[in-house]
């Protein structure tokens, strides 16, 4: 299986980003001495909110590189609310809950969710958000 871009690993979240009302790219950057093939600037809806690291260990395991991807990016987008415009809280929940849905396993190697922390039964695939039908 040939290695993952990091532009690859981040389409799920890209996607759910994207169904939720922000606009995500990812722009070319690293840090001093790092590898710049391992790094990008995440930009949400025109604010920078900093680098994500595409380690390549994680590139074998699919799920685990988009469930690192998803909590460091859910971390930035819920970190920098008051900066983007519309900014909500990411991933939008169901109905009018106003929390953001919570990044989950079930196990090693599983393809990680997001899910309701208030109920459980709601729940969706990293990359198959419904978006913000019905979201308060």
């Amino acid at each position: 299986m040939a290695a993952m871009e990091p532009e690859d690993l981040f389409a799920p979240i890209d996607h759910d980003l994207r169904v939720c009302g922000l606009r995500p790219r990812l722009v070319f950057t690293a840090p001093p001495g790092e590898d710049p093939q391992q790094w990008r600037d995440l930009v949400v809806s025109g604010v920078r909110l900093g680098p994500l690291e595409f380690e390549p260990e994680l590139a074998a395991d699919p799920g685990a590189a988009v469930k690192s991807l998803a909590f460091h990016t859910q971390a930035a987008v819920l970190e920098n609310l008051q900066l983007i415009e519309g900014g909500r809280a990411w991933p939008v929940c169901r109905g009018k809950h106003r929390h953001p849905m919570t990044l989950v396993s079930e196990s090693e190697g599983a393809w990680p969710h997001w899910k309701c922390p208030v109920d459980a039964s709601y729940h969706c695939a990293v990359g198959e958000h419904p978006g913000v039908t019905g979201a308060a």
